[in-house]
């Protein structure tokens, strides 16, 4: 015959298990911040290519040499969109791989 949990056997298991839960989480989100940090400095398209610095005028952007794809820091953009409308378009054919 199968012994009758008390009270205070349910509640430890319970927190037991919110402890386990906890740790599953935490060790989950290490992991996460882990392969972020691997994939630091490369493409962010999955290439797994170190992006190169190039100069655009006054600002360095990233560009990936396999996929071509560029990348600004958050500030970057901002310095970009305060030009006149040139400026914005020879950055959209500096992305395309055009040169100015």
């Amino acid at each position: 015959m199968a012994k009758k949990s008390s009270p205070e056997d349910e509640y430890i298991a319970r927190e037991e298990a919110k402890q386990r839960e906890l740790a599953r989480i935490k060790r989950e989100q290490e992991e996460r911040a882990s392969e972020r940090e691997a994939r630091l400095g490369t493409c962010p398209r999955g290439c797994e290519t170190r992006l190169h610095k190039e100069a655009f005028r006054d600002i360095l952007v990233d560009r990936c040499p396999t996929c071509g794809g560029v990348w600004l820091d958050p500030d970057e953009l901002a310095k970009i969109s305060h030009e006149d409308a040139t400026l914005v378009r020879n950055v959209f054919d500096f992305f395309r791989g055009r040169r100015d």
